[in-house]
């Protein structure tokens, strides 16, 4: 099967690839049986000889290649791709293809027109106005808990549009409620975004290579702040930066991309002063590098506060 999944959600981009992921078989194998593999690495041979390979004693393979569309747009990257419909449709029945993209611009890439028809495409769009008022409603029922009307919309109002942060939030609010409904009152006291500078902080420490971004985490850890809560930061933070930093070639006023990014005055200034500091091609291998951790906390693979301390550091070694 051939399926590509986008969007701006990626949280639930993350959690549909590993419903995937799941289906190959059992947690030993899947080292063997789940492939990603990235544009810039790959060429039309290795594609074919990763979807072609048969399942190593399981009966799926998975292969998730990222950001592919986006980065095969001119006539060069084009070039040597020009039999992608052929590699795909000789892919084995027990191997599956997925390819991720943030962006909707694969719609006019003329190899994507090539394999349209046979791609099962899922468009993961972040909740915005009620739906985000839906989805947390349905996030804390999945969880397991309960929470009243006024604290959905005191929750949607604080945090708004950003899944990762909300899940954060609710794991959280959870915890703390125990057995009982979450209340408006519950969100007052333990959701704030008086954290919002030492993550600023610690993002750009790292990014600029300073091995000390931990510390500047450490107050909010101590403030009884989970680890996951601050990769969620993290990540909010690192993906207001690629929307600020991608607005600077589309002129996008300052108030239309506050409006857009739901941020104002100082936190506004913080972020376009750090946006400055950084490229883009930076800031894409940042997000990966949080995709890629956050996979590993799901697998089971490390713990929240272990992942923390390695993605600082990783961070701080895209300058190198």
């Amino acid at each position: 099967m051939i399926y590509l999944f986008y969007g701006d959600d990626e949280l639930s981009i993350l959690e549909a690839t590993q419903d995937l992921i799941r289906n190959v078989g059992t947690d030993d194998l899947r080292d063997h049986n789940v492939i990603r593999l990235d544009k810039q690495s790959i060429n039309p041979v290795d594609l074919t000889a990763s979807v072609s390979a048969v399942p190593f004693l399981s009966e799926r393979r998975l292969v998730i290649v990222n950001e592919f569309f986006s980065k095969t747009k001119g006539k060069k990257q084009v070039k040597g791709w020009e039999n992608l419909s052929q590699i795909v449709e000789n892919i084995p029945p027990t191997n599956d293809l997925l390819f991720r993209e943030s962006q909707d611009s694969f719609k006019s890439n003329s190899l994507f027109k090539q394999i349209a028809e046979l791609a099962s495409v899922r468009e993961f769009a972040m909740p915005r106005g009620g739906a985000i008022n839906k989805w947390i409603q349905q996030r804390v029922n999945d969880k397991g808990g309960d929470i009243d009307n006024k604290a959905i919309s005191r929750l949607a109002h604080v945090i708004g549009p950003n899944t990762w942060a909300l899940d954060a939030e609710i794991e959280k609010l959870i915890l703390y409620a125990d057995d009982r409904q979450i209340s408006s009152s519950d969100i007052d006291l333990l959701t704030t975004d008086n954290h919002q500078d030492s993550i600023f902080r610690a993002v750009d420490m790292a990014l600029n290579g300073n091995p000390h971004a931990m510390a500047s985490v450490k107050t909010i850890l101590n403030g009884s702040e989970s680890p996951g809560y601050i990769l969620a930061m993290i990540h909010r933070q690192v993906r207001l930066l690629i929307t600020a930093k991608m607005s600077h070639g589309e002129q996008i006023s300052r108030n239309d991309l506050s409006k857009q990014l739901n941020l104002h005055g100082y936190a506004m200034d913080k972020l376009l002063e750090e946006v400055r500091r950084h490229n883009l091609s930076k800031l894409m291998a940042a997000h990966n590098l949080l995709a890629e951790t956050d996979e590993k906390i799901k697998s089971g693979k490390l713990t929240d506060m272990l992942a923390l301390e390695m993605l600082l550091g990783e961070l701080t070694l895209l300058n190198n």
